[in-house]
């Protein structure tokens, strides 16, 4: 059905925001000349520049509300990440600008510069990119005595990824790992085997301390195998950490964990000089 004009005009009346009732020229302190309207219901347009730059500003301020919203949930994100990231109280700080280089240590530095290399493979491509889809998903064997910074390295690569790219990290060792698989099976379980396995293979990096220290049981081995592997398929990087020599980490992890450790640019650092403990 058609509208007439004075339809319109009627219907318009009904609404005395948008009823004209003159204009006229107004000044304003900043921007000068404009044409001023008022309306039937008493309101009087003011100058359209402040008007647009009184709008630039509210959008503006609303952006940057939002941005430190997001800042505020990033930072709550970090810290329950930091929270479940399993990262000793010690090493929470550990960064690597606060590593200690010994002067005129090339294999430490060369080290060190590996394990620099290795984080920023981390780092997304891009904001909207994750370190999931960016990662080769190579590992690292940090072996060598205690005290030269294995730990302080590895958590330094996980605060990196968690802080700075967004990522997920778990700090463990093989004795939680075992433990947490062995609970699985109980009849209270709060997570079945298959839940603890997965939960472990989708990290975007998993540090397992303490290799070595285990009793070689084949439930043991299992556990570590399928953890290891669902890393593998799911090209996650690792960081494996231990106290021994390259033969006695091999035989305590088992040759196909090895070998998987080792494939894609998989490398095995030697931390070989003095302990900075004292």
């Amino acid at each position: 059905m058609a509208v007439g004009l004075t339809q319109v005009s009627k219907m318009m009346a009904n609404f005395p925001q948008f009823v004209e009732t003159g204009k006229n020229t107004a000044l304003c302190s900043i921007h000068g000349e404009y044409i001023q309207t008022t309306y039937k219901n008493g309101r009087i347009t003011k100058c359209p520049d402040c008007e647009r730059e009184n709008e630039e500003q509210r959008i503006a301020d609303e952006n940057t509300k939002l941005k430190e919203e997001a800042e505020k949930r990033k930072s709550r994100r970090i810290d329950e990440l930091l929270g479940k990231s399993g990262i000793p109280k010690r090493f929470q700080d550990k960064t690597f600008d606060n590593y200690q280089l010994s002067e005129d240590n090339d294999n430490q530095e060369e080290v060190f510069n590996r394990v620099v290399a290795f984080s920023e493979e981390f780092k997304p491509s891009s904001e909207e990119s994750k370190p999931s889809q960016e990662h080769s998903g190579r590992c690292i064997v940090m072996i060598g005595d205690t005290g030269t910074g294995k730990s302080h390295l590895a958590c330094a690569v996980a605060s990196l990824v968690i802080k700075e790219y967004g990522g997920t990290a778990r700090f463990t060792s093989v004795s939680e790992i075992n433990r947490l698989v062995r609970e699985s099976k109980g009849y209270n379980a709060k997570y079945s085997e298959t839940e603890v396995i997965e939960a472990f293979g989708n990290y975007d990096l998993l540090i397992v301390d303490e290799v070595g220290i285990q009793s070689g049981s084949d439930a043991e081995s299992r556990a570590l195998f399928d953890v290891f592997n669902a890393r593998y398929q799911n090209k996650k990087s690792t960081i494996v950490i231990s106290n021994l020599n390259q033969a006695q980490v091999r035989e305590a992890l088992g040759q196909r964990i090895f070998d998987r450790l080792k494939e894609g640019g998989g490398e095995v650092l030697v931390f070989h000089w003095g302990s900075h403990r004292g």
